[in-house]
C-alpha cells in the first residue's frame, strides 16, 4: 500500500498547532491572566505547565518542513480562533464548531483535507467494490455519496449520524446522484441500534472521540455478518502518540460533543469482551479489525 498521506498530514497539523499554541500562550498570557471562563483557562495552564515549549517548537519546525498533501488546515484554524473566544465564555457565539448549528462549516471541512483522504484510504484498506454491504458510523455529509458510489448498485450503504443538518446535505447529494441503495439514519451511534440485515464492513472514521467507545463497538459487532471487518480511523490514538493527543484534546474540547481520543488498547480490550478478532494497525491512524467469532 502507498504511504498514508493522513499520517503525514496529521504530523504537519501537529507541528502547525504547536506553533498556534505557543502564540496563544504569548498573546493571552494565559498562565498569569485570569479570564471569565476559568475552566478553559485552567486547562491551558495545566497544559503549559506540563510541556517544554522549547523542545516542542524544535519538533514543530521539523514537522512543518514538508507541506501537507491537501488543504487540511481550515478546521484547525477555526479551532485556534475559537480558543480565544472560549476564554470569554464556553458557549461564545463565535465558537463555530457544532455539528448541528455549524453544519454548513462542517460540510466544507468534511469534503476536503484529512477527512477526504481518510475516506479514500479506508476504501483502499477494505478493498471496497460494487456489491459490498457497508454501515458507516458518523457518516456526516460526504461519506454517503463517496462510499455509495463504490458499493452500488449491487451493494448497500447505510450511514448513521445524529446531526440532522449534515444528513440533509447528504440526502441532497444522494438524491441528485440517484443512489437508491444508500440509506441514511438519524441516530446516535452509541445508542442501542437495531440492524435488520448483516453487513460486510463497519466504518468508524473520526467518530470514537465523540461517543461511548464500548457502545459503538458493541453496535459494530452486532451489525456484522460472518467474517465482517471494522475499519477505524482516528486523528490520533492516545496511547500511540500521547503528546500529540494532549494538544489535540485541548483544542478539540471546543467541539461540543468531544469526549477524548480513543486508545488502541482500549478498543482491543473492549472487542475481546465481545468477539474473537485479529487486528492490524496501518500507519498511525488506522485499525483494521477482522471479526472471527462473536462471543
Amino acid at each position: 500500500m502507498p504511504k498514508n498521506t493522513n499520517a503525514c498530514d496529521m504530523d504537519f497539523i501537529y507541528g502547525y498547532m504547536i506553533l498556534k499554541s505557543y502564540f496563544f500562550k504569548i498573546k493571552t498570557n494565559v498562565e498569569k491572566n485570569d479570564y471569565p471562563n476559568m475552566e478553559y483557562t485552567k486547562r491551558w495552564r495545566e497544559f503549559c505547565s506540563r510541556v517544554n515549549f522549547e523542545l516542542l517548537l524544535k519538533k514543530a519546525f521539523k514537522l512543518i518542513s514538508k507541506p501537507p498533501s491537501s488543504d487540511c488546515l481550515n478546521l484547525f484554524d477555526c479551532l485556534d480562533r475559537s480558543s480565544y473566544f472560549a476564554l470569554i465564555h464556553k458557549e461564545h457565539p463565535n465558537i463555530t464548531l457544532g455539528f448541528v448549528k455549524d453544519a454548513d462549516l462542517w460540510d466544507l471541512w468534511l469534503g476536503e483535507g484529512i477527512f477526504k483522504t481518510a475516506r479514500e484510504r479506508v476504501a483502499e484498506i477494505l478493498s471496497l467494490s460494487n456489491g459490498d454491504k457497508v454501515v458507516d458510523f458518523g457518516c456526516g455529509s460526504y461519506s454517503p455519496i463517496f462510499y455509495g458510489e463504490i458499493v452500488g448498485p449491487n451493494g448497500m450503504y447505510s450511514g448513521i449520524d445524529f446531526s440532522k443538518p449534515l444528513l440533509n446535505l447528504a440526502k441532497v447529494r444522494v438524491r441528485e446522484n440517484r443512489l437508491d441503495w444508500v440509506n441514511l439514519r438519524q441516530e446516535y451511534v452509541d445508542s442501542r441500534l437495531i440492524f435488520r440485515r448483516k453487513y460486510d464492513y463497519v466504518i468508524c472514521s473520526s467518530i470514537l472521540q465523540y461517543a461511548d467507545v464500548k457502545a459503538v463497538l458493541r453496535n459494530a459487532v452486532k451489525a456484522l455478518g460472518e467474517n465482517g471487518v471494522i475499519a477505524i480511523f482516528s486523528e490520533v490514538f492516545s496511547d500511540l502518540e500521547p503528546e500529540k493527543a494532549k494538544l489535540f484534546e485541548l483544542y478539540y474540547s471546543l467541539i461540543p460533543q468531544f469526549k477524548r481520543f480513543p486508545s488502541v488498547s482500549e478498543i482491543l480490550n473492549y472487542l475481546s469482551q465481545l468477539c474473537e478478532c485479529k487486528h492490524k494497525l496501518i500507519d498511525k491512524n488506522y485499525l483494521k479489525i477482522e471479526i472471527l467469532d462473536s462471543i
